[in-house]
């Protein structure tokens, strides 16, 4: 086979991932390409054929030969990328569909570096919004975000959001999908100018579209609420997600169709309002809607479940969030003896958002299995964010009876003191509202002479 008719093959395949023998005939081709690659290199594949492998082999992410042929190929586009006409031979929609592809092997150093190479690639066009259609935009925006640390891939993000909020493109142009992955990509820079101006104008595209938000779908929803959030303070963003606030609240056969990624999402987003009307009542549906799944919870990934204690946290006073989160501490209860899953920041929101019921026998007992979790975690509290260790100890204090917590607290603090003895900064890194929260805390085990 030639290399047009493996490409082809494989964006054939490509169609039907889920489907084994689909899955066996592209890493055959894999296999092959990588060989060739090896032997040969890819001077008898085209443009339209390397990134119809690329498109194709990144429906099978977790597959080594998928990873090592796509890596090889990201070789050759920086390559490429270096030479006179650098890539002038790749069609736009190469371009996006190339980045859209490496993009599902951020840890690997070539596809890195070849997506480097398209994001300077894209800096450089003078008319992006002119050449590349909506499509094309959004894929790359998507696709840039996987390394929001890159300066080359962010110029490049910044350049195409730029470009948005100025007005060269119109957001009407664009569909539900394309707003969703393109204020979901922005908010990886949110302290880019840009980034804000051009959220601030797909915000004021969704509000345009307030009666057309039945349109969208779950996930289209939450990536907009959660992208939105990072701009709080902007009155489109806000506008924007009370928008689809009362989308998500006004209809509560709508909610239960969300998977638990997308309800955190919403709750965690619309936290960032806590004092807006439309999302504390969207919040108790959210709520309500968790409490009705007290039993399917298991299936909600640790990260979720902290997001939406941290979430329901803003608003104490609801019934329902109140509900929700004594459900969600049954289910951390169930996973006491497998909370080494649970990051650092993830216990910190879950020990913060517990403590805005403290009275909450399931809530209690959650915490106290939280304050054990940190115990035995002693050696590891370096590690921890000077954030995570004052949310944590303001936390626990607010169960002072428990001997539990006590430990926990006398855990952390011999942590703080270690911190404090360090020649260079000592407690320096700690803000001042922090060291105040510390010592208040600690202040309620006086009787420790760690505290």
């Amino acid at each position: 086979l030639d290399a047009r008719n493996l490409s082809l093959l494989v964006n054939g395949f490509s169609k039907w991932p889920d489907q084994p023998g689909c899955g066996e005939g592209t890493f055959a081709v894999a296999g092959e390409v990588l060989r060739r690659a090896h032997t040969q290199g890819f001077s008898e594949f085209s443009p339209q054929s390397l990134t119809n492998l690329v498109n194709g082999f990144s429906k099978w992410p977790n597959q080594a030969e998928c990873r090592d042929a796509t890596s090889a190929i990201g070789t050759e586009v920086t390559y490429l990328a270096g030479r006179a006409k650098r890539l002038s031979d790749f069609v736009p929609q190469d371009l996006a569909n190339l980045v859209n592809g490496f993009s599902k092997w951020p840890e690997q150093e070539s596809t890195r570096e070849a997506t480097i190479a398209i994001g300077s690639e894209i800096s450089r066009e003078a008319n992006r919004l002119g050449r590349f259609p909506e499509q094309e935009l959004a894929t790359l925006v998507n696709g840039f975000s996987k390394w929001p640390q890159e300066p080359g891939i962010r110029q490049a993000a910044v350049a195409i959001a730029g470009d948005i909020a100025s007005g060269v493109g119109k957001p009407s142009g664009f569909t539900h999908q394309h707003l969703a992955i393109l204020v979901n990509g922005f908010s990886k820079w949110p302290e880019e100018l840009n980034m804000r101006q051009a959220a601030v104008t797909v915000g004021g595209e969704v509000v345009a579209r307030a009666r057309e938000l039945g349109g969208f779908t779950d996930q289209h929803l939450a990536n907009l609420v959660n992208g939105f959030s990072k701009w709080p303070e902007q009155e489109k963003t806000r506008e924007a997600a009370v928008a689809i606030a009362a989308e998500v609240s006004c209809d509560a056969n709508r909610l239960r169709g969300f998977p638990g990624q997308e309800l955190a999402y919403l709750i965690n987003g619309f936290s960032k309002w806590p004092q807006e009307p439309g999302m504390r009542q969207a919040a108790v549906a959210i709520a309500g809607e968790i409490a009705s799944r007290v039993g399917q919870l298991a299936g909600f990934a640790d990260q979720h479940l902290a997001n939406l204690v941290n979430g329901f946290s803003k608003w104490p006073e609801q019934e329902k969030t109140r509900e929700a989160t004594a459900a969600v501490a049954c289910e951390i209860l169930r996973r006491t003896s497998h909370l080494r899953g649970f990051t650092d920041q993830h216990v910190a929101n879950l020990v913060n958002g517990f403590s805005k019921w403290p009275e909450e026998p399931e809530v209690r007992q959650a915490a106290v299995g939280l304050a054990e979790e940190i115990v035995s975690r002693a050696g590891q509290l370096a590690g921890f964010a000077d954030q995570h260790l004052v949310t944590l100890v303001n936390g626990f204090s607010k169960w002072p009876d428990q001997q539990k917590m006590r430990e926990a607290t006398v855990t952390i603090g011999r942590e703080v003191l270690r911190r404090a003895d360090r020649q260079d900064v000592g407690l320096s890194d700690f803000t001042a509202q922090g060291l105040a929260i510390l010592v208040n805390g600690f202040g309620k085990w006086t009787q420790e002479p760690v505290c």
